[in-house]
């Protein structure tokens, strides 16, 4: 059993991967916001692009932790969960991308901050990717251990309580 759900999470694994890489979507722009001009005195434009690179950052790490907290939970769900987030995550990715004009216009004049923020954002799209294998790898080869330690675990807490029944001992919470 624990061999068939790997081979799904890892199928499922790289058909996701190869949809991220070989697949992209149309890209509306107006659910962020107005497109950046392009100017470097449109400073507003250019902080909302800084909030929403950051954002995208607070998110995907923010994501990974809530799920690294569940880890001890052992069933396809932390996968699901995954893709349920990385789905929306990437679409706004893309309309971030457009809609601050990266692919455009690095390294054409608007300065160094702008540039460092489309290397950021470029780099957004691998530390999701590579979250996205920490996941996987996890569940391939650390979950299953996990889901026998926590069998173990409740198999002997419940030996333990028929035993402390058996004597006729109350319960005791903690």
């Amino acid at each position: 059993m624990t061999f068939g759900i790997a081979a799904i999470i890892v199928a499922w694994l790289i058909a996701s991967v190869a949809h991220s890489l070989f697949a992209r979507p149309a890209v509306r722009t107006g659910e962020l916001g107005t497109r950046f001009s392009g100017s470097k005195d449109d400073v507003d434009a250019l902080l909302s692009c800084q909030a929403d690179v950051e954002s995208l950052f607070d998110d995907v790490n923010q994501k990974l932790f809530d799920l690294q907290a569940l880890g001890a939970r052992y069933d396809i769900a932390l996968a699901e969960q995954w893709e349920a987030f990385s789905k929306p995550w990437k679409q706004r990715w893309r309309q971030v991308g457009a809609r601050c004009r990266f692919d455009e216009l690095r390294d054409h004049g608007l300065g160094a901050a702008y540039d460092h923020l489309a290397v950021v954002y470029d780099e957004l799209e691998g530390v999701q990717r590579a979250y996205a294998v920490l996941l996987y790898q996890y569940i391939d080869q650390h979950a299953s251990q996990v889901n026998d330690i926590r069998h173990a675990l409740e198999t002997s807490r419940k030996t333990f309580e028929r035993q402390r029944a058996a004597r006729g001992e109350p319960s005791r919470a903690g």
